[in-house]
């Protein structure tokens, strides 16, 4: 389906508060990183054209910054992604101030492959400064530059901060030229080429693009090498919080339950198999990680495979088999050779085997990947920064971390024990978990088309004939009338409040989405216009959570009205469409769902991850 359910909304809601949200702008600089940081490899210093200046006289003070080897300064218009130079403030007390002039920029290849404008070795900033005409003599004139942006080496990026030069002049009747600019002659040299930053972004014409061959990863994440390995872990922990993964989590449960009743053996063989499941689906992908890097320099991006519509037409089908499975319709029996059912043991009708328990354990990490949140975005993010064999190590973690719980349930079959033993609340708990499935189906045929309402209906079908049948199979024909009534009365409850929700007409969110177009965004940028962008795709189901508990909000609509904001809609349901290009390319996300909110005056990208709130959104718009 296209709307999150309410429940899958609550349980995201409550996996950002656990998992925490609003992790802020993830992009390109390094959170909290020392003042100190950025003088080690950036240092600057004010050279006055002249010492002495008369009234009226224009001169100009010099900014000379040395960029430490392997570390390249981003200029004023340096292209997408990255935070551009500028001069935060020029105090010169009475004193005019021109507009700033930049020296000519070159391109610098960063992490990945990707090209920007930058600044390598020594720059010179000039800003010329006009002395009142009525200034007095002899009176002395201190002039502060603090200038701003950032400054990147390999995987690693440092804002310029608390950083500033002060350069003095005296007025007098006769100017007097510093020697300093005449005995460096790249003051005068560089002066005849500097241009205002409107100026340098007009003779670029248009962005540096990346090469063919540039890593897809993810935002330039700083962590320890142990704060990334056990981000990964406890990432992989929440997946199995996530509603993408519960209609199979109780199947495992009432196969643990089964298995409690028989050899200690073979209940701690079938929650290892499962847990095996789980961490061979993440070494497939980490695999399939380390060949896409080496044989395209591209990365995997997180649930890249749901983009393709046959794969999730084919989940889809075989969501419905486990249904069918479910109901009774039909049985696997696996040879007990296949089956590692061991001496004594039968891989017969209805009896799971290590074979089935390890494939439960695959498509339960494949049911995770519609899914994402934070904590996994920076998982990612971090594990695609780092040498090839550290970030498939990380990506295993997740698998691990998701695997983890049913391996620690092994040792500890007492737990499984203490629910109800078998029998017949566990064909009805069974026969339920079928028509969740039957669900999960639907919603997977309805992202491969744009007409989502029949799916809707077709849902409520699912939902009718699971009331229906909970009215005739929960309770016998000699149960208590009490129990009757109260039975029936839910059946009946659930079946009026799933129509009147699933069955209303389909209407647009509050916040009304623009068709994501590169020409649209980039002109309202250049006028100086807000954009917002939501990255979203139909088969991701925090995504809906975020379209239900944010854009949905009128109060949203209104802000976003009152200031203006242009809010477009960054579909990539499929690998065509025109929004993966900015996505995955130019702003290096793993995967959706992520708004990027472009303040203007081209400063960096504001981001938003995972399940976040009405009120994070106001904030970040705050920042712009």
């Amino acid at each position: 389906m296209t709307r999150a359910s309410t429940s899958a909304a609550v349980l995201l809601a409550l996996c950002a508060a656990v998992a925490g949200r609003d992790l802020g702008d993830l992009g390109d600089l390094v959170p909290g990183a020392p003042r100190s940081e950025a003088g080690r490899h950036f240092n600057l210093q004010a050279v006055p054209s002249h010492v002495r200046v008369a009234p009226g006289q224009t001169f100009h003070v010099a900014l000379d910054v040395r960029i430490a080897e392997g570390w390249a300064y981003y200029s004023p218009d340096p292209g997408p992604t990255v935070m551009p130079a500028r001069l935060r403030s020029v105090k010169a007390d009475k004193f005019a101030v021109g507009d700033v002039l930049w020296p000519p920029d070159k391109p610098h290849v960063g992490d990945g492959g990707r090209v920007n404008n930058a600044y390598e070795g020594r720059a010179i900033v000039y800003v010329p400064i006009t002395v009142p005409a009525g200034a007095g003599a002899s009176e002395q004139q201190t002039i502060e530059l603090v200038p701003d942006g950032q400054i990147c080496t390999k995987g690693k990026c440092v804002r310029i901060d608390g950083l500033s030069a002060t350069a003095t002049v005296t007025v007098a009747e006769g100017p007097a030229p510093n020697p300093q600019w005449g005995a460096d002659p790249a003051f005068r040299d560089g002066l005849k080429f500097a241009r205002t930053a409107a100026e340098l972004k007009a003779a670029h014409g248009s962005v540096p693009v990346a090469p063919a061959r540039e890593v897809r990863g993810a935002p330039a994440v700083q962590l320890s090498l142990w704060a990334g390995l056990g981000m990964a872990l406890l990432a992989g922990l929440i997946l199995n919080i996530m509603p993408c993964v519960l209609p199979v989590i109780p199947l495992k449960v009432l196969s643990l339950v089964r298995a409690a009743g028989e050899s200690r053996r073979r209940f701690v063989t079938l929650g290892l198999a499962f847990a095996g499941g789980i961490v061979l689906f993440f070494a497939g992908i980490g695999l399939l990680n380390v060949v896409l890097r080496l044989a395209t320099a591209s990365a995997l991006n997180w649930g890249e495979h749901f983009q393709i519509p046959g794969f999730r037409i084919g989940m889809a089908m075989l969501v419905v088999a486990m249904a069918a499975n479910l109901f009774g319709l039909f049985t696997v029996v696996v040879p007990a050779r296949l089956a590692g059912t061991g001496s004594g043991g039968s891989a017969g009708a209805g009896r799971e085997t290590r074979l089935s328990a390890a494939g439960a354990g695959v498509l339960t990490a494949i049911l995770s990947t519609p899914c994402s949140f934070a904590i996994l975005t920076l998982a990612l993010a971090w594990a695609q920064l780092q040498a090839l064999w550290l970030g498939t190590v990380a990506i295993l973690l997740i698998g691990v971390g998701m695997s983890a719980p049913y391996a620690v349930l092994t040792a500890f079959p007492r737990l499984v024990r203490r629910l109800p033993r078998p029998g017949r609340w566990m064909e009805l708990f069974k026969q339920s978990m079928g028509f969740l499935l039957l669900i999960v189906a639907v919603w997977l045929i309805s992202t491969v088309t744009e007409q989502t309402y029949p799916l809707w209906v077709a849902g409520y079908g699912v939902v009718l004939a699971f009331c229906l049948w909970m009215w005739g199979a929960w309770v016998r024909y000699d149960a208590p009338a009490g129990r009757k009534v109260a039975v029936r009365a839910t059946a009946a409850a659930l079946a009026v409040a799933a129509g009147l929700w699933m069955l209303r007409p389909p209407r647009a969110p509050a916040v009304r989405f623009e068709p994501f177009d590169e020409a649209r965004i980039a002109a309202a940028r250049s006028a100086g216009q807000i954009v917002l962008v939501d990255f979203t795709a139909s088969w991701c189901l925090t995504c809906k959570t975020v379209e239900a508990l944010v854009y949905d909000d009128p109060g949203v609509a209104e802000e976003l009205a009152r200031r203006n904001v242009l809010a477009v809609k960054g579909d990539v349901t499929t690998r065509d469409l025109p929004a993966n290009r900015m996505l995955y390319e130019d702003l290096k996300e793993p995967g959706v769902p992520v708004t990027v909110i472009f303040p203007p005056g081209g400063a960096a990208p504001i981001r938003l991850y995972g399940v976040f709130s009405k009120a994070e959104l106001l904030r970040a718009l705050r920042q712009e």
